[in-house]
C-alpha cells in the first residue's frame, strides 16, 4: 500500500517554472478550483508532478482563511494523487501544476476532496495523457 504523502520535493518553488506555467500553461476548471499545467522535461529521481497551491488575498483577506483553504487543498491532493501520478509514470510524463482556488467562500474538506479527484482527472484528459475510454 502506498503512503499518502506530499513531500517538499513535490512542491513547485522555481520562479522560472512558475513564470512559464502562467505564461504558456493549459488550464482546466473544476469548480471551486482551477488548474494551470505545463509539461516539463523528465529527469532522474524527480517527482512526476510538482504542485503549487494558490489562494488569492483578494478573495480571502485574512491569512487564517487562506491557510485553511490551502491546508484543505493539500490534504485533498495528498489523498487522491496516486492515480494521477501512476498515469504520469505510465506515459513517462512530468507536469508542473498550479492549483488556484477560485471560490470566495469556504467549502468542506469532503467537497474539496471530491472536486480534486475530478480536477486531476481533467488535467490528464486535457493533457492527452489518458483518454476517456481508459477511465
Amino acid at each position: 500500500m502506498k503512503r499518502n504523502t506530499f513531500p517538499l520535493k513535490e512542491h513547485l518553488k522555481s520562479k522560472k517554472v512558475i513564470e512559464q506555467l502562467y505564461a504558456n500553461g493549459a488550464s482546466v476548471t473544476t469548480y471551486p478550483m482551477r488548474a494551470v499545467f505545463i509539461e516539463q522535461p523528465q529527469e532522474e529521481q524527480e517527482p512526476r508532478a510538482v504542485i503549487l497551491i494558490n489562494v488569492a488575498k483578494k478573495r480571502f483577506r485574512h491569512a487564517v482563511d487562506r491557510n485553511l483553504i490551502k491546508r484543505r487543498i493539500r490534504e485533498a491532493y495528498r489523498t487522491s494523487k496516486h492515480p494521477f501520478v501512476e498515469a504520469l509514470e505510465n506515459n513517462n510524463k512530468k507536469l508542473a501544476v498550479a492549483i488556484i482556488y477560485i471560490d470566495n467562500k469556504h467549502n468542506s474538506t469532503a467537497f474539496i476532496k471530491k472536486r480534486m479527484a475530478k480536477l486531476l482527472e481533467s488535467i490528464l484528459l486535457k493533457g492527452g495523457i489518458i483518454c476517456e475510454k481508459s477511465l
